[in-house]
């Protein structure tokens, strides 16, 4: 068995499904995983591994692909099942992949394929997710930019940009995403793009945000007094806005 090493991104993991095609090795004989440069998976006995180096160019050819011999829709279903947390992402999308071009439209349908099952729970998950931080991301201004703070289970960050980089076009934000380490990085007038952050960066941001709670406190102030207690409902609050959505928005803060 040839274990493909891809890395844990859209690019990386579409980038190894190129390679296991080309490889001409057999199908069956080779297994995607994605993994990050400080993972190191548990080796398995009789199993050959191979790194794979992300390649947007062959990345793009797969989504090409897969939009002209199988659709959109499940192009657009891969690309988010790619950002999800889950560890057998990076082969469930190339066995959805290699079923497609033989089923063609009809892919996306056949739920009873443990693959194409895998991807849809796995799109539908990211979808989610994607849907809650539309709504659950707060941004702290800090004079002359937007900062925004995620901490997401998906690697969705490049996900949500294009919704406020059309919402707010006129803006310098930037969207951090704290446990991966990257962030959307958004100039006025000009298109956003990815980078990743230090841990000097993150140390400066908290510092900045000291600097600045009237705001802030007036926020929480005015979600405290529109509050009425008489009607809380703890139980349909969660279900609405989980807990773990939570730490990083300004009206669950304490009022100084």
């Amino acid at each position: 068995m040839y274990v493909l090493l891809c890395e844990d991104s859209v690019d990386g993991i579409l980038t190894g499904v190129y390679d296991a095609w080309t490889l001409g090795l057999g199908h069956d004989r080779i297994r995607l995983l994605a993994s990050n440069q400080d993972e190191c998976p548990e080796p398995e006995l009789f199993c050959e591994y191979r790194v794979i180096r992300a390649d947007p160019d062959k990345a793009g050819k797969v989504i090409k692909t897969v939009r002209n011999r199988i659709s959109v829709l499940s192009a657009q279903m891969l690309i988010r099942a790619c950002c999800s947390e889950r560890k057998d992402k990076a082969d469930a999308v190339y066995r959805f992949i290699l079923l497609g071009l033989k089923m063609g439209q009809r892919t996306a349908d056949q739920l009873t394929n443990p693959h194409v099952l895998a991807v849809f729970e796995m799109n539908r998950a990211v979808s989610r997710e994607v849907c809650h931080y539309l709504g659950f991301l707060r941004f702290s201004d800090m004079g002359n930019l937007l900062f925004g703070e995620l901490e997401p289970r998906n690697d969705i960050a490049a996900l949500i940009a294009p919704h406020f980089a059309d919402r707010l076009p006129e803006e310098n934000f930037v969207i951090c995403d704290r446990w991966r380490k990257k962030a959307v990085i958004h100039p006025a007038h000009s298109a956003w793009y990815m980078a990743e952050v230090t841990d000097e960066f993150l140390e400066r941001i908290e510092q900045e945000f000291g600097k600045e709670e009237e705001y802030p406190n007036l926020w929480r102030s005015f979600f405290e007094s529109i509050a009425i207690g008489e009607r809380e409902n703890e139980r349909l609050q969660r279900t609405l806005l989980p807990r773990r959505f939570r730490s990083l928005m300004t009206e669950f803060g304490t009022t100084e």
